[in-house]
């Protein structure tokens, strides 16, 4: 019988940033410097989250929200943890910080390639409003705009939360 993995989700502490950005350098062409991961936690509209498996960081996700809408900015998952169901868990913990945060609505960019991550984010209620072409610098590939509304939530479930 297989083991079922159960991460227990924190907010992100500097302590983290050594696995956050070794996870960060993994998942995105990118990856923010020390500097901007301090200045990120100290953002009073930014709330970043890390997702723990046996004391291991396998992912990290935040938003900032502003004026009653969560931009979600990074979602990554571990390249040996992913296809466990990690990044659904992590996206639905994401959602309700940003409703916790008093947020109305949650949107995102994904690149119009990463198919796996649009299917977690349909699983989750987000809808597509949208491409904007030519959006990553590093293949200037378009982004699908992707939008979820708090009235909308319940036809999909809370993510786990009441």
């Amino acid at each position: 019988m297989e083991k079922k993995i159960w991460p227990v989700f924190r907010l992100c502490e500097e302590k983290d940033l050594p696995s956050v950005m070794e996870l960060d350098r993994e998942a995105f062409f990118d990856p923010w410097s020390r500097e901007t991961w301090l200045r990120e936690m100290r953002n009073p509209i930014a709330c970043w989250i890390v997702e723990v498996i046996d004391r291991e960081i396998a992912g990290f996700a935040g938003i900032w929200n502003v004026a009653g809408e969560a931009q979600v900015m990074r979602v990554a998952v571990k390249k040996t943890m992913r296809n466990q169901g990690l990044g659904l868990l992590l996206t639905q913990e994401l959602i309700h910080k940003a409703w916790e945060s008093g947020a109305e609505a949650v949107t995102l960019e994904v690149r119009e390639s990463n198919m796996a991550a649009q299917t977690v984010y349909e699983r989750c209620g987000f809808v597509s409003g949208g491409v904007r072409p030519d959006y990553y610098e590093d293949t200037h590939e378009g982004a699908v705009i992707m939008w979820l509304y708090r009235k909308q939530q319940t036809a999909y479930g809370s993510g786990g939360h009441a």
